[in-house]
C-alpha cells in the first residue's frame, strides 16, 4: 500500500468522525426546548468568544462593514472543527449544516422576541445579521438569559 493510500484513509476516517459529531450536535440542538436552544444561541453567538461578543462597533444597516453575525456564522459555533480541508464536505454534510443553521435561526427569533437581540440588514451580507440589545448584554452579564426566555415563553 502506498503512503498516499494510508493518508487518504486517515482523512476519510477523520471526515467520518466529523460527520458523526455534526449529526450528534444537530440531534442535541433539535432535542432542546426553544428557550433552551435560544439561550445556547445567545451564549455561543454573543457571549465571550462568540462572533457577536464585541458589538460596540456593529453598525445599524448600511454596507457590510461592521455587520453583526448571521445565523450561518453563529451556526458555525455549534459545528465541530473539521481540522482539515480535504476531502470537501459532501452535499449531505452541507444539508446537515443548513439544518443546524435553521435551528440557530429559530433561536435567534426567540431572542429577538424577548428583546435580547436585534435583527438588521447589511446590504452586502445578503441577509439578516444580529446584534445584542442593552437588555441582551445585561442578561448575558448577569446570567439571566434563560430566565428571561422561560418567562417570555410561559
Amino acid at each position: 500500500m502506498s503512503p498516499f493510500g494510508h493518508k487518504d484513509q486517515e482523512k476519510q476516517e477523520k471526515n467520518d468522525q466529523w460527520r458523526l459529531a455534526l449529526q450528534v450536535e444537530f440531534d442535541r440542538l433539535n432535542s432542546l426546548q426553544l428557550p433552551q436552544l435560544a439561550a445556547e444561541v445567545m451564549r455561543r453567538g454573543f457571549g465571550p468568544g462568540g462572533p457577536g461578543a464585541d458589538d460596540e462597533d456593529v453598525t445599524v444597516g448600511q454596507q457590510n462593514i461592521n455587520a453583526g453575525p448571521t445565523a450561518a456564522r453563529i451556526a458555525g459555533e455549534f459545528e465541530p472543527s473539521r481540522g482539515f480541508t480535504f476531502p470537501l464536505p459532501l452535499a449531505e454534510d452541507m444539508k446537515l449544516q443548513e439544518r443546524i443553521a435553521r435551528l440557530v435561526a429559530e433561536g435567534l427569533q426567540e431572542l429577538e422576541h424577548a428583546s435580547l437581540v436585534r435583527a438588521q440588514m447589511h446590504t452586502a451580507s445578503g441577509g439578516m445579521d444580529y446584534a445584542t440589545t442593552r437588555r441582551g448584554r445585561a442578561a448575558l452579564e448577569c446570567g439571566e438569559v434563560e430566565g428571561i426566555l422561560a418567562a417570555a415563553s410561559a
